[in-house]
């Protein structure tokens, strides 16, 4: 998520006078994330005002703002902040574009209500004055009324009623059985396996092995990917082709 490329969007003013009325659009200003529909943009006054989700905003006091496929209804969320793994990966700078124009490009599926207590978790850097890092800031679940989001969140017990998942993502993460059986079904440039080894039934870790023993080529971990895995976890990497 942190490395996925920030959007060129043109300044605000700029896009609104593109805008046609009833076009959808996402704003952020330095307190929220906005989404609603366009309804005017006035420079007979100063500083412009924009009339969208329902209500008047100052151009001047909008941090960016892009055009996104049609809403339903307005939505309104407080601003997420980065915090310390954020300014570590230096996407602070363009905060404001990411969350008007977000790629979301990223799926998790699982059981809803335990990842919804996994986004509850913070992390941060040692000895790292700056405050931590909401995982739920830096992943934007699609969760409730949001008003934008990075992760698109999928229960495994429903998938089977929403495959296949969209095209346009480039990474799906597959949490426990529920999630991994429907390995096959799911094309996605990265798929990402977890598996509980804690538990006695070895069925999604056999999906998985079986993929790889019939379809895979090895991908070697440490030397392939840069990457060591954790005390205490096991990782093994292949490529299947779509």
């Amino acid at each position: 998520m942190l490395a996925s490329q920030s959007p060129l969007l043109a300044a605000p003013l700029l896009t609104l006078r593109q805008l046609a009325p009833g076009t959808s659009v996402r704003a952020v200003n330095s307190g929220y994330v906005v989404a609603g529909s366009f309804s005017s943009l006035d420079e007979t006054v100063f500083p412009p005002r924009a009339r969208f989700a329902g209500s008047y905003w100052q151009v001047n006091g909008i941090d960016a703002i892009a055009a996104i496929e049609h809403l339903a209804e307005p939505r309104k969320s407080p601003r997420p902040e980065v915090g310390s793994i954020g300014h570590m990966a230096h996407v602070d700078s363009d905060w404001a574009a990411r969350l008007a124009a977000p790629a979301a490009d990223l799926a998790i599926v699982g059981t809803s209500s335990w990842l919804d207590g996994d986004f509850d978790a913070w992390i941060t850097r040692a000895s790292d004055s700056l405050a931590p890092s909401s995982i739920r800031d830096l992943l934007l679940p699609d969760v409730g009324p949001v008003a934008t989001w990075f992760t698109r969140i999928y229960s495994s017990a429903r998938l089977s009623e929403q495959l296949p998942l969209p095209a346009d993502l480039r990474c799906v993460i597959l949490d426990g059985f529920g999630a991994i059986k429907h390995l096959g079904e799911v094309d996605a440039p990265v798929v990402i396996c977890i598996l509980d080894r804690s538990v006695a039934d070895d069925t999604a870790a056999e999906i998985v092995v079986q993929l790889r023993n019939t379809h895979g080529e090895p991908v070697l971990v440490r030397e392939d990917l840069g990457w060591r895995a954790p005390a205490g976890v096991e990782a093994v990497a292949f490529t299947v082709a779509l």
